[in-house]
């Protein structure tokens, strides 16, 4: 069996400067990766205006970069543990940022959502390997934690602040602005990791083949997920197909991955409690910050008439709050069992989305003050919890399967916020518009929650995260 990294290697981070530089490169490429998939958002009348868009073409925007993000995040995550992951974090950035300048200079529908493809490749790229590269430098104890605790941040930030930024670039600049910026930031990304310092073998497994069979399977399959859970609340006669091509190819996948040699996904990591546990609640975690912030937005702009820029601004108290969150949740660590952790973030969350429930309809009623404290609590609980979740789901990598792990984690906090999305928006459509619509979302993502918070105590390890550092 392999064995842990050692707390001595260039990797593990014992230079402090290369760990910290590396550490504020990841955290920068997190907050990209999820601020372009709502930033163009607010765009959309801007883009119908400019290309003569329908509504059909609009949802191909951002299906296409969330089809390419989610079906490539194993196969990115194992090819940074066979190549190395810090030359595949530098290669996706590049692409990241030479599709976000094809994407910006488009002059037809079509080129503009073939650009958003492959920016959902560079950013699969960039995802999978970041949380590896984290893995690698910062393998245990407070600075891990901490480390942990900054790339959660940089991600729920990335949610709550991507509409105020693509509200701000598009009113200011135009829509094309909110991918331009990606350029520079994208290139001096790439620079950076190549600079710094690391291993020679960069966390690399040894050479051996490559499962193509695993990788095809999985690509498509999960590709297939992706697209048919995103039509599953306005189906169409191709979403039933779409669901039985995606059953037969991830069976596939598991059928491949159980006779592999090499496999994409070595499927005895999901016998272990604490990964399989974490990576569960992962999935039904976006619950908590993807009601707030997209059903938040339609309820600010749709009922209230406030602008895109002003919805930006309400989101500030999640953004903040969850800075609060992922700060404190490692020096909680130190002291709670990862269940307790786990539970109290999860709580936070439901009693969230239930004041939302209560946001008032009618003009005139004040609806200022719960946002705020709604908001500021959602944002505390998702942050502190998603900490403890992400620990618990990377501790126990081994030498050569940091991408692997990292893409799993990532697989599952992408299917569960397009799962849960899908399934909140279909909730929504049983009941009449307005008021009733409103309470029922929020109420059914409380309950969601709810249930992760019981299922987070019961399943989870007892041992306390001091401990647990302890015994790495």
């Amino acid at each position: 069996m392999n064995q842990m990294f050692p707390h001595s290697s260039p990797e593990a981070g014992t230079p402090a400067q290369p760990a910290s530089l590396m550490l504020l490169i990841i955290c920068g490429a997190q907050f990209l990766v999820v601020i372009d998939a709502v930033v163009l958002m607010v765009a959309g009348p801007a883009l119908a205006q400019a290309f003569g868009a329908t509504e059909h073409d609009l949802q191909w925007v951002f299906n296409a970069y969330a089809l390419a993000f989610g079906g490539l995040l194993l196969l990115a995550g194992r090819a940074g543990d066979r190549l190395g992951h810090r030359g595949m974090f530098a290669a996706g950035a590049v692409v990241f940022a030479l599709s976000s300048l094809i994407g910006a200079f488009s002059v037809s529908m079509p080129m503009l959502i073939a650009a958003r493809s492959l920016q959902g490749a560079g950013a699969a790229l960039l995802a999978a390997n970041s949380l590896a590269l984290l893995t690698l430098y910062y393998p245990s104890g407070p600075a891990r934690l901490r480390a942990l605790g900054l790339f959660a941040s940089s991600a729920t930030v990335g949610v709550a602040s991507g509409t105020l930024l693509g509200g701000l670039l598009t009113s200011t600049f135009g829509w094309s602005s909110a991918l331009l910026i990606n350029v520079p930031l994208g290139l001096v990304m790439a620079w950076a990791t190549r600079r710094a310092a690391g291993a020679a073998g960069d966390g690399q497994a040894p050479s051996g083949p490559m499962d193509w069979a695993g990788a095809a399977t999985a690509t498509l399959g999960f590709g297939a997920l992706t697209l048919a859970i995103a039509q599953t609340s306005h189906p169409t006669p191709s979403t039933l197909g779409l669901w039985l091509a995606a059953a037969v190819l991830l069976v596939l996948f598991v059928l491949i991955e159980c006779r592999s040699a090499a496999p994409l996904l070595d499927l005895a990591t999901l016998r272990n409690r604490p990964v399989a546990v974490a990576n569960a609640l992962i999935f039904i975690h976006s619950a908590g910050p993807l009601t707030s912030l997209f059903f938040g937005s339609l309820y600010f702009q749709q009922l209230r008439g406030l602008e895109a820029l002003e919805t930006g601004l309400l989101f500030l108290p999640f953004a903040l709050a969850s800075i609060v969150g992922a700060r404190l949740a490692p020096l909680a660590m130190g002291y709670m069992a990862p269940r307790g952790i786990a539970a109290l973030g999860f709580a936070l969350m439901s009693l969230s989305s239930f004041a939302l429930s209560f946001l008032p309809v009618a003009a005139g009623e004040p609806y200022l003050l719960l946002t705020i404290a709604a908001f500021a609590i959602g944002g505390f609980g998702s942050s502190f919890s998603f900490v403890s979740l992400t620990e618990a789901a990377t501790a126990s990598v081994r030498k050569g399967e940091a991408g692997m792990v990292s893409g799993l984690t990532n697989t599952s906090l992408q299917m569960g916020g397009a799962s849960i999305l899908a399934l909140l928006i279909s909730v929504t459509a049983t009941v009449p518009a307005g008021a009733a619509a409103h309470a029922t979302t929020f109420t059914s993502a409380a309950v969601i929650l709810l249930a992760g918070a019981i299922a987070g105590f019961f399943l989870f390890s007892t041992s306390s995260g001091r401990a647990a550092s302890a015994g790495r």
